[in-house]
């Protein structure tokens, strides 16, 4: 584990518990850090009895604190460390935002989504009474045009719903484009994030949807090597110039 996460850049940190913790920067984010908990003893090495490994993506807001808004599922060993990676990266790129101030957000102990950067607060000190006005205004105005109200509130309601059962039938098509087709059989080889491609061919053995992801396109791709036979875990996650991915040969 340990030469698979200095091969992977990540640092080890220098945190009080026995077990081994290390991170890095998101490879495209700025402010997110991908952290692992690996589940074993940094100084023996050894497996925790009862941990798995497991990854999560944090933000630093502007206090440096680290908020987590992305967690993956949990493993062993490093035979899923690369897919595990892709997804947690990929969970963190499309975790939502502050509609505010665009921040990515995180839920709180209170159970809340909130501002990972806690933007509300900005507000906090304006004067009570234009709000105390604003608000008997606001009370006024619904008075006025009650039926109005619940009946733009009905229809807007029904829309969302129908958006809402749309959207899960029908993948976000920027979203859909970043996964590859990979069935069981085909031919791949590896295209860089530099763009160029390994002369390597490998046989897909296995290609497996990953639970809880958006639309159930993230696939765990097994391929076996045919230059040394090798079986090798990665996945369907296609995003060109920013990581490594598998291209369809044949």
């Amino acid at each position: 584990m340990k030469s698979t996460l200095a091969a992977n850049r990540f640092k080890t940190h220098n945190n009080k518990s026995k077990e081994l913790v290390a991170s890095k920067f998101h490879s495209t984010l700025r402010n997110v850090r991908i952290v692992i908990n690996t589940g074993i003893d940094k100084n023996t090495g050894k497996a925790i009895a009862g941990k798995q490994a497991q990854f999560k993506a944090v933000f630093i807001n502007n206090q440096s604190q680290w908020r987590t808004i992305a967690t993956g599922s949990t493993f062993k060993g490093t035979g899923r460390f690369g897919s595990a990676l892709t997804a947690i990266e990929v969970g963190a790129d499309e975790a939502s935002t502050c509609k505010r101030c665009g921040t990515k957000n995180f839920k709180a102990k209170s159970g809340n989504v909130v501002c990972a950067n806690a933007c509300w607060t900005r507000w906090a000190g304006r004067n009570s009474k234009t709000d105390a006005n604003r608000r008997n205004a606001a009370a006024s105005k619904y008075n006025r045009k009650a039926s109005n109200q619940k009946a733009r509130a009905k229809a807007a309601s029904n829309a969302a719903a129908s958006k809402k059962k749309k959207l899960a039938c029908e993948p976000n098509p920027q979203i859909a484009a970043h996964y590859a087709d990979i069935k069981v059989g085909q031919l791949v080889k590896v295209v860089l994030s530099s763009g160029d491609v390994s002369p390597f061919v490998g046989m897909v053995t296995k290609a497996e949807t990953v639970s809880a992801r958006p639309h159930d396109l993230l696939k765990n791709v097994s391929v076996q090597w045919m230059h040394n036979g090798v079986t090798e875990q990665l996945s369907n996650y296609c995003k060109p110039g920013i990581v490594s991915w598998l291209e369809v040969v044949s």
